[in-house]
């Protein structure tokens, strides 16, 4: 893919990095992958088959330092370092005997990763990194992971943006949402989903320049109908199948993303054995319907499972529809993902274009690691989508690009703060002209760099008070989101001048740097109208 510049083409490492979904659909946006580690021998022998030079590691991340990482490939720099720690730690679905809030909380050592990942980030200083979990990260342990990442990131001199990213948003033909945490080193601006990441599927379009969301039948109904148990690993595709289906739904999935026009061989369509219990149970649901909706119409079910706890066990897809989530979970059954027209689950490959992989992305391994392979990974597309933000973010900040704010500027826009609090009751703020508040909100971002808009109005978790007196322009403030308790005021003001189109979203994400001069000018504005 042709890039603006070469300045955006950042070299990365990627940590946890499984078969590499987020590692392809960075290469797809023009990015470099240097380095590649995790534990999963077969995640990496899948990463290396599909990455032309094959620099994913097998080593345990838990003993396996930067330094090591270091010695044995020489890498002493990286721009931007990605990766997914273990999210079963912190997912919402409940495990046997305990869950992830509550009486019953499960302790798992996984949630811990977190910190492997920022030590490597801790020791390349890269400019930008991108960490990514499930959703449920926000409230286990009643969001004590969700906090301790952003703190713990500020505290090694990033600005942190979590960003929620809807992976169907970005033409991956699954319900699936995920959590995003980019850091970007403070010095740059801070990142910003609504400056940089573009969403290019809709439900609804309403222009040229929208595309329709790819649905489950769009992504795999021109392959070959199997029975359960049926198939095999490599086989040929059915080519007055794929004719029709192009004439139905176009190229711009099963060529553009899945590359079946490149790939000679059709790997992993292989149906798992069900047996004719669950073969029965299947006959009964609909397209669409899961197996809770088939209890509540009165439709009589085999399956054996608590019905309370498993109601929504069985589900058959719908062809016009997104997907459920892809999950590792699919190695030990496919229950939740039934084929919308067959008597059967979700084969590898059928689960692959799920996730977006193409048709020529080998997997190494069994079926059940083939499976767990492809639930944990990240989809190439939605790992495309942000390395195309990442790059016009580099691009865009490139002649933005800061050196740190002088002692007397600090001072200064600490002490235009200080007179500023002292006159908020007077209405101060609703009075300033636009570009006296642009002013005072650079200010903000002057003495507190580590902090986000769109982390502002978060009041979520503890508040930090320092022990020592500190000026209230510093303490005390919130630890999830870094902000301080009596700024918030302003953070208010300026998302409602960003709503009503009053200050461009350049100017609300920090992306200018205002003068020292305009600084002084203002701070001398607000003494004078608070010593009157």
């Amino acid at each position: 893919m042709e890039k603006n510049s070469t300045d955006s083409v950042l070299k990365f490492l990627d940590i946890f990095s499984g078969c590499g979904g987020l590692s392809y659909g960075l290469e797809k946006a023009g990015h470099e992958c240097i380095g590649a580690i995790d534990q999963n021998e077969n995640a990496i022998r899948s990463f290396n088959l599909n990455h032309k030079n094959k620099v994913g590691l097998c080593r345990d991340l838990r003993t396996f330092y930067p330094k090591e990482f270091t010695k044995s490939t020489g890498i002493t720099s990286v721009d931007l370092i990605v990766g997914g720690p273990p999210c079963q730690g912190f997912s919402t679905a409940k495990r046997t005997g305990g869950g992830n809030n509550g009486p019953n909380a499960v302790l798992d050592s996984r949630r811990d990763l977190y910190k492997v990942f920022l030590r490597y980030v801790a020791h390349y200083q890269p400019k930008i990194f991108v960490m990514e979990n499930v959703l449920g990260i926000r409230s286990t342990a009643s969001g004590h992971y969700f906090t301790a990442i952003q703190n713990e990131a500020r505290d090694l001199g990033y600005n942190v943006s979590p960003v929620e990213l809807k992976c169907w948003e970005y033409g991956v033909p699954q319900s699936r949402i995920r959590q995003i945490f980019v850091g970007t080193k403070i010095g740059l601006p801070p990142f910003a989903l609504d400056l940089f990441l573009t969403k290019t599927h809709f439900e609804s379009p309403t222009s040229p320049s929208e595309q329709k969301i790819v649905t489950l039948g769009e992504a795999i109904c021109d392959l070959p109908p199997l029975d359960a148990n049926s198939g095999s690993i490599e086989s040929t595709y059915d080519l007055t199948l794929r004719a029709k289906h192009l004439e139905k739904y176009g190229a711009r999935y099963t060529h553009d993303v899945l590359r079946v026009d490149q790939a000679d061989i059709l790997t992993w369509h292989v149906a798992r054995m069900h047996s004719e219990r669950d073969l029965r149970d299947f006959d009964r649901l609909a397209e669409g319907q899961t197996s809770k909706q088939a209890l509540n119409a009165g439709i009589e079910m085999e399956f054996p499972y608590d019905r309370e706890t498993f109601k929504d066990r069985y589900t058959r897809q719908h062809r016009d529809q997104l997907c459920s989530t892809i999950v590792a979970h699919l190695r030990r059954d496919g229950l939740m993902f039934i084929h919308p027209t067959q008597r059967r689950s979700l084969t590898p490959r059928e689960a692959a274009r799920v996730q977006s992989f193409p048709d020529t992305f080998i997997f190494a391994g069994d079926r059940g690691p083939v499976y767990e392979q492809i639930g944990n990974a990240v989809p190439p597309e939605a790992g495309k989508a942000l390395g195309l933000a990442l790059a016009e973010y580099v691009n865009s900040s490139a002649h933005a690009r800061r050196t740190a704010a002088s002692d007397n500027h600090q001072r200064a826009c600490v002490a235009m703060l200080e007179e500023l609090l002292n006159s908020l009751y007077l209405g101060r703020l609703k009075s300033m002209t636009t570009q006296e508040f642009i002013t005072v909100w650079n200010a903000v971002h002057v003495i507190k760099p580590s902090i986000h808009p769109d982390n502002a109005l978060d009041k979520s978790g503890p508040v930090q008070t320092p022990s020592h007196r500190v000026s209230p322009v510093f303490a005390p403030f919130y630890l999830r989101s870094g902000w301080p308790i009596y700024l918030l005021p302003i953070a208010e003001e300026a998302l409602l001048r960003y709503r009503n189109g009053e200050i461009t979203a350049v100017q609300y994400y920090f992306q200018e740097r205002v003068t020292d001069h305009a600084i002084s000018c203002l701070g001398e504005v607000i003494s004078a109208d608070w010593r009157t």
